[in-house]
């Protein structure tokens, strides 16, 4: 089986990390392969926000995502998962609001990660599920925080580092 087609077989969701920070190079060789992904018209119009894993806006974000009041809050507080799984470095990828394929294009762009870090011996899970926190009433404070350029809003994020478990990939069944 070629390269390629391996990593793309190997690759699967990881929610648990090591507290190892990536290096420069390997954060620069994740950013090189998003900025790689192809965009509609070639337009090149995704952004990438490499964020700490013990940065506090990771953690506000998480509150805002699931804690609508005190006593939940406090329970997040004390759980030891959090939306991106603790890992040492959260990329989050903004596009242009006013280009009609932005949210595709990142899409692609997260995968190209997603695959870069599996030929890299990373774990990566692909989240989502901070898109309501992010288009919310604090959308601006985010955007600024995560320093977004003027026309851009929140696409998608990538959670990425070294696996602290593994996960079998999903299996294909084509007699389905």
């Amino acid at each position: 089986m070629n390269e390629v087609l391996k990593t793309i077989s190997q690759r699967s969701s990881i929610r648990a990390y090591t507290a190892k920070k990536l290096t420069d190079a390997e954060i620069k060789a994740l950013i090189t392969a998003g900025l790689q992904a192809p965009t509609a018209r070639n337009m090149q119009e995704v952004h990438i926000s490499v964020i700490d894993g013990d940065n506090p806006i990771l953690k506000e974000i998480t509150m805002l995502k699931a804690a609508p009041d005190d006593e939940t809050k406090a329970k997040i507080e004390s759980n030891p998962n959090n939306f991106y799984y603790n890992a040492p470095t959260v990329l989050i990828l903004s596009a242009d609001k006013d280009f009609k394929w932005s949210k595709l294009d990142a899409g692609i762009t997260v995968q190209n990660i997603a695959l870069a870090a599996q030929s890299m011996k990373l774990g990566s899970l692909i989240i989502g599920i901070i898109d309501d926190v992010m288009r919310g009433e604090k959308k601006d404070y985010f955007a600024k925080l995560l320093k977004f350029p003027d026309d851009h809003e929140f696409a998608i994020a990538v959670a990425v580092g070294h696996r602290a478990t593994e996960k079998e990939p999903h299996e294909i069944d084509f007699d389905k």
